[in-house]
């Protein structure tokens, strides 16, 4: 019982330490196992919690999966990935640590989640790194420019991984065009030095992204 009641506690401390867009990453990243009609009635984590338990995702013993969706949409907060970290070191005052508002817009924390994967460097030795991503210089300056806030969901659907992410996030933690960039620059790389036209326009419309200004831009090829 005191194991159900430590597991609830930590549930209701990540509910009150994540915001809006925090939240709507961790429905993107549950996009296989939440149902559209479920997804319009979640309008908070424990709402999400819930519906991860139905599936047999979420558990007491059962935190592995939380844990990478929380690593991948919290941008490095080690305070929210800690709380986790309590639950299972069994500490039992995890409820006592400071509440954050549900809709309070925290700052990350400067250290990123190291995800156990060697950051992608562009070197003699990495065979991929001979592909020439210049003759998409236009299409890549006009991407970083222009997407803001959106470019974690536009690159979670052209396919990059939050390992990846989160790695150029460790290399270039203050500049978020470099981010922006440097993860293009792989995506390319990783695609057999192809820019995906359609790919990216179709990543642009999607609905985790909705930059049709953008999509359209490129589909005129007015950049």
């Amino acid at each position: 019982m005191a194991a159900d009641l430590d597991y609830k506690k930590m549930l209701l401390e990540l509910d009150k330490s994540l915001n809006a867009e925090e939240l709507k990453s961790l429905l993107f990243l549950c996009k296989d196992d939440v149902r559209k009609r479920e997804k319009e009635n979640v309008k908070r984590p424990t709402d999400l919690w819930e519906i991860l338990e139905t599936r047999e995702k979420l558990g007491p013993s059962n935190l592995e999966f939380l844990k990478q969706i929380i690593g991948g949409s919290c941008n490095g907060r080690l305070d929210v990935l800690r709380i986790i970290e309590n639950f299972e070191n069994g500490i039992s005052n995890i409820g006592q640590q400071t509440a954050v508002p549900v809709n309070h817009y925290q700052q990350p924390l400067q250290q990123p989640v190291v995800v156990n994967r060697v950051p992608y460097q562009m070197s003699p030795s990495n065979p991929t790194s001979a592909v020439n991503v210049d003759r998409y210089s236009k299409e890549i300056n006009f991407l970083t420019k222009n997407l803001g806030k959106e470019w974690r969901f536009f690159m979670r659907t052209l396919g990059v991984t939050d390992g990846d992410m989160l790695s150029v996030e460790q290399d270039y933690p203050r500049n978020l065009r470099d981010q922006i960039y440097q993860c293009l620059v792989q995506w390319i790389r990783d695609n057999g030095g192809q820019f995906d036209r359609g790919r990216v326009i179709a990543a642009l419309r999607d609905s985790a992204v909705e930059r049709y200004d953008l999509a359209g831009r490129i589909e005129d090829h007015d950049i």
